[in-house]
């Protein structure tokens, strides 16, 4: 390899594609969309020991290594994806300034975060060439490559397809990578794409089944949050930090004494510690899991609402059924995002939710299946884990069954 051998604690998140339970006789597999998250990185918020973080972050020439095997694309014109062009907008498509975004050292994928990625990427093309039955291995020339407009999700993307073609005989290619949807590819862009998507987060997190759990976690919220900032740990810029659907009031005022700090930013800074054994002993393992488990139910509860799924992810989901139906397209598609698009996705597309959040480095893998009658058939899985249908029986369905769940969302769901 051009890089490193891979640690067993790299080579531990690998997987292997799970069975299905529904027959595909006849049906022949002709495409293959990859959608991964992010490796390992740093704490988006800003921490107080700043050479210790950029101390876990790749060598400089190590990144200008695999960013020669790209070329990222960041202006194409993405108005034709949005599912209603009369909903007012509220900021450029094509121009990402979140907050998520990060800053030189924090925010950005670590060295364990670009291992992982090769990883996942020899992984990958291990599975691909033996499931799609192509001229010989898979070439470069069989994949399109699309990433959010994130270093560490570029980053990420470069490490995935070093490790797919890394051969040390030859000429390492040059992928293009389109960064130009990176509005639609998460559910919490900022500014939102639409007013509409705003005002419906704010209803659905004043409901009373939603305040009442956050009401019963707020003492941990609390005390998670004081020990924090009494660790040192935080840095001086900790509290401008906010992102996540239905999370950008939580941050108002949340420098205040009794104010915590917002479920995602809690979710994040205290696995970033966890995993280097930094985490004050005074907030337990158990109590990280319930702080991790409470944000990912947030997002599951307002994501399920079918209008905000269409508001939220159906922009991101109409890019998804022109890969899988385009007759021209190469068989391959990888698209480098986050956790919330993956969750995001697998709610907007109405699918049972996984056994386990999904951690750096997972993938949802969606395989398109061509029928004899010129029908084509989907199958979901989330690091092997093959998704069922929140609506549908089986594990195999047509493509018109799932853009009927996704855009036909007022027949049988409730309005607020």
């Amino acid at each position: 390899m051009r890089f490193v051998q891979l640690p067993l604690l790299v080579a531990s998140i690998l997987f292997t594609t799970a069975g299905s339970s529904t027959p595909i006789t006849g049906l022949k597999l002709s495409k293959v969309i990859i959608i991964h998250r992010h490796g390992d990185r740093s704490p988006i918020t800003p921490m107080a020991d700043e050479e210790y973080w950029a101390s876990t972050l790749p060598p400089k020439t190590t990144l200008e290594t695999i960013a020669k095997t790209t070329d990222v694309v960041k202006d194409s014109d993405i108005n034709d994806f949005f599912i209603d062009s009369k909903t007012p907008r509220t900021g450029a498509p094509t121009e990402s300034k979140h907050l998520a975004k990060g800053g030189p050292i924090f925010g950005q994928l670590s060295q364990l975060g670009l291992l992982q990625m090769i990883a996942l990427g020899g992984q990958l093309k291990a599975e691909l060439d033996e499931a799609l039955e192509l001229d010989g291995s898979i070439k470069p020339s069989d994949v399109t490559v699309y990433s959010t407009d994130f270093p560490r999700t570029i980053q990420s993307v470069q490490g995935t397809l070093m490790g797919m073609f890394d051969d040390a005989d030859a000429p390492p290619p040059t992928f293009k990578v389109d960064a130009s949807f990176t509005q639609i590819m998460i559910p919490d862009p900022q500014p939102r794409n639409s007013k509409e998507q705003v005002a419906l987060e704010k209803v659905l997190t004043e409901t009373e089944e939603f305040k009442t759990e956050e009401e019963s976690m707020i003492p941990l919220a609390k005390k998670a949050t004081a020990i924090l900032r009494a660790s040192g740990l935080l840095g001086e810029k900790a509290d401008s930090v906010s992102f996540g659907v239905g999370e950008e009031k939580d941050a108002e005022n949340a420098a205040a004494a009794d104010k915590p700090l917002p479920w995602g930013q809690l979710s994040e800074v205290t696995k970033c510690l966890l995993v280097r054994e930094l985490l004050p002993s005074t907030i337990t393992p158990k109590e990280q899991k319930q702080i991790m488990m409470h944000s990912a139910g947030r997002w599951f509860k307002l994501l399920r609402h079918p209008k905000m799924a269409k508001l939220a992810m159906g922009p991101f989901v109409r890019l998804l059924m022109k890969l899988v139906e385009v007759e021209d397209g190469t068989p391959i598609s990888i698209i480098s995002a986050h956790d919330s698009t993956l969750i995001g996705a697998i709610c907007a597309l109405r699918l049972s939710n996984p056994s386990q959040w999904p951690e750096y480095a997972s993938c949802l893998k969606i395989e398109v299946f061509d029928a004899p009658n010129g029908g084509k058939f989907l199958r979901f899985s989330l690091n092997g884990e093959i998704l069922g249908s929140t609506d549908l029986d089986g594990d195999l369905f047509a493509v018109g069954e799932i853009k009927r769940l996704v855009f036909d969302y007022n027949k049988g769901s409730p309005e607020l």
